[in-house]
């Protein structure tokens, strides 16, 4: 029994810990994504051997002194084997309180993570809480109920809020299925999606709203060269979720596995099949390692006929000596492959390429993009990275407007999720007059759509999401009557009543209108910056959407 207990309080504790360091990455407290972890252990051993390598020294020490002492506790020989009565209302007493502390009610359900906005704020209810209760709370799948508005009603409400002249709804026993009715013929045009780890606008000169620091000058003149939209957010808070709202134009409703790990067991629409389907070449790839959260079986899932991870990469970037990419390889490197393959097909094409040299561990090629003291931990280090992606995606364009392809293609820049907070103790350095955001900040991302020879360049304060890049495409290439089913809308469809953002944030949702957002954790609103009847107003819808996606996929309703 010494074993066991002491493996069991080494764990709580170890949690705990760990939750501290994850918690600094994307300001939320680690949960039942701590059972996917297995899927990127590339990169999380390549962290723990690498720029955390003293931290997980010194945890190694800590925790197997820790598992030694808790060991020599439990298995001590008793010297009295006889309790006393005194010892025994001693124990039941203690045993009482703890009861009472953890479940806070005889009548009522024990204390739940929603318990912890009971002050309708959201860092406090983060302070309240830590690692090993979050992660005990969301063990079990589709812990979060999606049953808190009535199906039916909501399917109604979210086909009102999905409202479109130019792509009606077409299929009652698919309620949210829809198709492009234009007749109008539009060239075949190449697309290229460039996904850009970590990307979040609030760090990103020319998307911004805090003091630019001059981090990404050739995306700045691409954006104001091209449409940009200013008013673009995340749909979720991980890559995965990122990938998986572009390849099939969805939230990952909370408690649910994510693409390639069970939520295509429901019918989906994938981009690259209706791309496909429409005669063009596909083509995926990441700067990761091939297998890194299953983008290979992800993007083949979604239609990718093509697929390439960073062992297929040539080592096009010159890199100093003794510096290498402790995981996957340097973005110019992918950008390098994808120029090369996209030079080699004579059919139309959808491309999609997912960056990661900006994601912690901040390695880099060579120390000239090194502006600020680099440390492969903190901000300083983001920055740099962000140069050094920056410069990746200058070098790739300036090669790509000398190919005859580069006319005709539309190119999308956008984040799988935001990063960070631009005013961390690093960033109030850098920024010393500017004032913190709205912590819905922390998921807008950049989002523009660049190609000089079909769109005169153009400022959009549009809002949209990562959810809308499925069915602008389809639009902008002319996919009529194809049907598909997206929790978005076209960004160039002028015809749409309302725009929304509907947000999956770990513990809790979000939807985002003009009028403000809300954050909701299936209990109470635990943020919003709208006025009290807009906040009933914009729950009410985002139940609604919720309830609607998270109902027709489980019905297998959601797409033919």
């Amino acid at each position: 029994m010494g074993i066991v207990w002491s493996c069991i309080l080494s764990i709580v504790l170890l949690i705990s810990f760990s939750d501290v360091l994850y918690y600094d990455f994307v300001h939320r407290h680690i949960s039942n994504e701590l059972f996917a972890l297995s899927n990127d252990t590339d990169l999380i051993i390549g962290m723990a051997f690498g720029s955390y390598l003293y931290h997980t020294i010194a945890a190694g020490v800590f925790f197997s002194a820790l598992a030694y002492l808790f060991f020599k506790i439990f298995s001590a020989r008793l010297s009295h084997e006889v309790v006393s009565k005194k010892s025994w209302i001693a124990f039941l007493a203690i045993a009482l309180l703890l009861f009472i502390g953890i479940r806070n009610s005889f009548s009522h359900k024990s204390f739940g993570i929603s318990d912890a906005y009971a002050v309708n704020k959201t860092s406090s209810g983060n302070l309240a809480l830590n690692g090993f209760f979050c992660v005990y709370r969301t063990a079990g799948a589709k812990s979060n109920p999606h049953n808190l508005a009535d199906l039916n009603t909501s399917v109604k409400l979210t086909q009102t809020l999905l409202q479109s002249d130019n792509a009606p709804f077409i299929d009652p026993s698919v309620p949210l299925s829809r198709a492009f009715s234009t007749t109008a013929k539009k060239p075949h045009y190449n697309v290229v999606i460039v996904l850009l780890e970590s990307w979040g606008a609030e760090h990103i000169d020319g998307f911004t709203r805090y003091k630019e620091l001059g981090v990404t000058p050739y995306f700045k003149k691409l954006s104001d060269e091209g449409l940009k939209f200013t008013n673009f957010y995340a749909n979720g808070y991980r890559s995965i979720y990122g990938i998986t709202s572009i390849y099939t134009g969805l939230t990952l409703p909370a408690g649910y596995q994510y693409l390639g790990s069970g939520l295509e067991l429901s019918k989906l629409s994938y981009l690259g099949k209706i791309a496909q389907e429409n005669g063009y070449r596909t083509i995926a790839m990441q700067s990761s390692n091939r297998r890194s959260y299953r983008v290979d079986a992800v993007s083949n899932l979604a239609g990718f006929e093509e697929y390439y991870g960073a062992e297929d990469m040539p080592k096009a970037e010159q890199v100093d000596p003794g510096r290498r990419a402790n995981t996957g390889t340097f973005d110019y490197n992918m950008f390098y492959l994808l120029n090369q393959k996209l030079n080699q097909t004579q059919k139309p094409f959808l491309a999609f390429a997912f960056t990661s040299t900006n994601h912690s561990d901040y390695l880099l090629p060579s120390a000239k993009f090194e502006r600020y003291p680099h440390d492969l931990r903190n901000y300083y280090g983001t920055l740099n990275s962000y140069i050094y992606v920056d410069n990746a995606i200058e070098r790739f364009m300036e090669a790509a407007k000398k190919q005859p392809w580069f006319d005709n293609t539309i190119f999308i820049f956008t984040a799988d999720h935001g990063r960070g907070d631009g005013l961390c103790d690093i960033g109030k350095k850098l920024r010393p007059d500017d004032k913190p955001l709205a912590s819905i900040e922390h998921n807008r991302i950049p989002l523009i759509i660049y190609a000089p020879k079909i769109f005169k360049p153009q400022v959009i304060p549009t809002l949209g999401s990562q959810n809308d890049i499925f069915p602008t495409i389809l639009d902008m290439l002319g996919f009529s009557h194809q049907p598909f089913t997206v929790m978005g809308n076209s960004l160039l469809d002028t015809s749409v009543k309302n725009r929304f953002v509907y947000l999956y944030l770990g513990d809790e949702i979000g939807y985002i209108e003009k009028e403000g957002y809300v954050k909701h954790n299936f209990k109470t609103v635990v943020e919003t910056n709208a006025s009290t009847a807009n906040t009933a107003l914009l729950t009410k819808k985002l139940l609604a959407v919720d309830t609607a996606e998270a109902g027709l996929l489980t019905n297998n309703h959601w797409a033919k």
